[in-house]
């Protein structure tokens, strides 16, 4: 017999069909958060906090307005179970706002004002390290059960491969633009004193040492120093 478990369980099959379809990393974790609010019953609102280097944190992706304004006050004060889960814990499960006023007085009031009562994090991995969470919250008190979590965490595990597969796209997009730059800093070198391949790139790898810049750094410098010449 079919039956309303059954019934998620198809929709968020459903879902991850369509994630193949996003353009971009954005688009990516706003069909996971607009799927996490249609297919889990106590989600009203989601939203991803994501942390760029050290201590910056960013809201790319909501359902909501409130989502917006939560996220402003959590990057604002660095204090909330979004902010709790990206540093400390891999889940953080809030039962009822009212009760966390003490260990998050900015967050937990701000919450209450927009009629959030609970919430649910995951923290979201990408390249073995921290990189943000998914965060769901509700209007009621006590709101997720186990179905509610077990369906957050496979969003979560979703959002975490967006994220993995847009960091490997930009380190490889990284790595074709350095391997130009530096072929044409050897390019130029070799031109400059009548120098081999090899020569050209030892000359390249001393500079790098000698300024204590990285290599590519380095390239870039001599390109944009000799490009100009050359047009004139």
């Amino acid at each position: 017999m079919f039956t309303e478990q059954d019934g998620r369980l198809r929709d968020f099959l459903a879902t991850g069909r369509r994630f193949v379809a996003a353009t971009s990393v954005e688009e990516t974790l706003q069909l996971i958060l607009t799927s996490a609010v249609d297919t889990s019953p106590a989600t009203d609102l989601a939203g991803v906090l994501l942390l760029e280097g050290r201590n910056t944190i960013t809201s790319p992706a909501t359902t909501d307005e409130v989502v917006n304004e939560l996220d402003r006050v959590q990057a604002q004060y660095t204090e909330g179970p979004c902010v709790e889960s990206i540093f400390d814990h891999e889940i953080v499960v809030v039962e009822d706002f009212s009760d966390e006023l003490e260990r998050w007085p900015h967050f937990a009031r701000s919450a209450l004002d927009h009629d959030v009562h609970s919430s649910l994090s995951f923290q979201l991995y990408s390249e073995g390290k921290q990189a943000g969470s998914l965060n769901l919250f509700s209007h009621r008190k006590r709101a997720f059960g186990e179905d509610d979590r077990i369906l957050g965490a496979l969003f979560a595990n979703q959002a975490g491969l967006a994220l993995r597969g847009a960091q490997r796209v930009a380190h490889l997009d990284q790595a074709v633009a350095s391997r130009g730059v530096i072929g044409m800093a050897k390019g130029i070198l070799m031109e400059r004193f009548g120098i081999g391949d090899d020569e050209a790139f030892q000359r390249l790898v001393r500079s790098s040492q000698d300024t204590n810049l990285k290599l590519v750094d380095v390239a870039q410098w001599l390109v944009d120093e000799t490009t100009p010449q050359r047009r004139t």
